[in-house]
């Protein structure tokens, strides 16, 4: 018999660890964006507005207040990603990270449901969540694809296809459950059963422990570790200082009168300590790693042909046609490369600045309209489950309709096309709220379609420019800068949380923002997307592209 030589059909097995990844995955997305949902309304009805007043002063500094903080924690899960990477690939490797900082995460959960009577306590839980959140978030999906080799590779698309489908299925769940539980049951039922199902992910992720595929981290080096140390605690400290303590000042004097814990700030009145929200953290903090950076130089710049020694050394040589004559006009060509991709990502952190207000501000705005809807009466923070089910219908429309459709018409569609026309309809979306803003303000009850039909256009402007993100990160950079680039988006999303902390802690304080209440809030931001929009599309046109697909 002549032997079978027929290899057209691939070899290997589907990884029998992908299960344990994907039930660990839904859990924490269950615990996740369970507790998103009622984050907001929690802290206005139990820290900042407990007696209910209805006085209009109080409502906008006690709804300011609890949207700085939910976009706080928001920034700061975004950030921490990158200290997460570096634990992952330098020092525990992937699985070690994910387990400990999952445990973390799950500690964090627990504290949260048993302090929903203590402001520091809560707020401090939150600080956990977020080291946990987004110090597993760059090594999950990764996690994914190291379980893969050349017998299995052409099954990676179907694992990360049941992948999206588990952060999907456990977010739908958890936002239309959680804020069920919370009416009916109470706050710590409500934020006890993501806790519950944290430790259920932490759980299921060990249980896999011996079927995993794991890279191992490189040797240790000390200079990483002073990198890594250097840039965590002064973060932490910058935290500590600007937020957890004068929280804790604040509620002293609000307890017992004034205290002598007000002499811990003479510069600053005792009405005046409060929160001061993480763009002021994360300037700080950029100062103390800047100046830290220049104090252990050796260690961070001393590799001239990284990419921040080649920048330096452009920038004190006569620039990148001075530097290509030392490290080459490939290299150079790379790096260049990545200034491109990060000016198209300048313009995103607007996007996600609106995009969050839908899981806080929209929010807020939904527990005063009419929320009958399909013969259902929903609760406010149940509405934003649509944003994942519309995602999930607008994929295969933009990508097996829409586009096509337009490039058959002559319209050429290009990822910097595409996240221009994302911009426009991300601040449409906002009219539709602005709009409805303006009839709350002046006493009716619109039902809460009309915010439905703005979650229709935000999606449609998510699909347009988050996927399209994640794409032109991947195409546009060079092989050794990938990761860093797809970090870099992650801080996007950082600082547009930023951009809105700022603006509700500048209302809070009775700043200059103060005037946009109301309709004005969403109309300021509506105005802020719309001119982002404009100076995209002139800039979009001159941005060189260059895909590194296959090099």
């Amino acid at each position: 018999m002549a032997e079978n030589t027929d290899t057209t059909k691939p070899a290997g097995k589907f990884p029998s660890s992908i299960p344990y990844i994907i039930g660990n995955e839904a859990a924490e997305r269950f615990n996740y964006y369970g507790l998103r949902a009622i984050l907001t309304t929690f802290m206005i009805a139990q820290f900042y507005n407990p007696t209910g007043s209805e006085d209009p002063n109080v409502v906008q500094v006690a709804e300011a207040t609890a949207n700085a903080k939910t976009h706080d924690f928001v920034a700061m899960v975004y950030l921490l990603p990158m200290f997460g990477g570096m634990i992952a690939d330098w020092f525990w490797g992937k699985y070690k990270t994910i387990l400990w900082l999952s445990l973390v995460y799950a500690i964090g959960s627990t504290m949260v449901a048993l302090s929903v009577d203590n402001e520091v306590m809560f707020t401090t839980s939150l600080l956990l969540i977020a080291i946990g959140a987004g110090g597993i978030k760059p090594c999950v999906s990764a996690n994914v694809g190291d379980q893969f080799d050349e017998s299995n590779s052409h099954m990676i698309s179907k694992a990360f296809d049941a992948f999206y489908f588990s952060i999907n299925a456990g977010s739908v769940l958890s936002i239309l459950l959680i804020p069920y539980l919370k009416t009916h049951y109470g706050a710590a039922v409500a934020f006890g059963v993501p806790a519950i199902a944290m430790l259920i992910a932490v759980f299921f992720f060990w249980a896999g422990r011996h079927k995993y595929r794991r890279i191992p981290p490189p040797a240790f080096d000390q200079n990483k570790l002073i990198i890594f140390l250097t840039a965590f605690f002064s973060l932490l400290v910058s935290y500590l200082y600007f937020d957890t303590i004068p929280t804790i000042i604040a509620n002293e004097i609000k307890t017992n009168g004034s205290s002598g814990l007000a002499g811990l700030y003479p510069y600053m009145a005792p009405e005046k300590i409060s929160s001061f929200g993480t763009g002021v953290i994360l300037g700080v903090w950029g100062i103390l790693v800047v100046a830290l950076a220049f104090i252990f130089k050796k260690q961070w710049f001393a590799t001239p042909g990284n990419f921040v020694g080649i920048n330096l050394y452009a920038l004190t040589n006569g620039g990148f046609s001075a530097a290509s004559s030392r490290f080459g006009e490939d290299k150079i060509e790379g790096i260049q490369s990545v200034w491109r991709v990060l000016s198209v990502f300048a313009f995103v952190p607007v996007f996600w600045a609106l995009w969050d207000q839908s899981q806080s501000e929209w929010v807020v705005q939904a527990k005063s309209m009419d929320l009958n809807w399909l013969g259902i009466k929903w609760e406010a923070e149940q509405i934003s489950f649509v944003n994942a089910a519309f995602i999930l219908a607008f994929i295969p429309l933009f990508s097996f309709g829409i586009y096509p459709m337009l490039n058959k018409a002559g319209i050429k569609v290009t990822p910097l096309r595409k996240i221009g026309a994302g911009l426009v309809l991300t601040a449409l979306s906002f009219v539709i709220v602005a709009i409805v803003q303006g009839w709350i303000d002046n006493g009716a009850t619109p039902n809460i379609s009309w915010q439905i039909l703005a979650f229709v256009v935000l999606t449609a402007g998510e699909v347009l420019i988050s996927i399209t993100c994640l794409e032109y990160a991947y195409t546009q950079s060079p092989p050794t800068m990938k990761s860093t680039i797809m970090a870099c988006y992650l801080l996007s999303v950082t600082l547009g949380n930023v951009i809105v902390s700022v603006i509700q802690t500048n209302i809070k304080n009775g700043g200059f923002f103060a005037q946009f209440h109301g309709a004005g809030f969403f109309w300021l931001f509506t105005g802020i997307c719309f001119a982002t929009a404009l100076v995209f599309m002139f800039v979009s046109p001159r941005i060189k592209e260059r895909s590194y697909i296959g090099s």
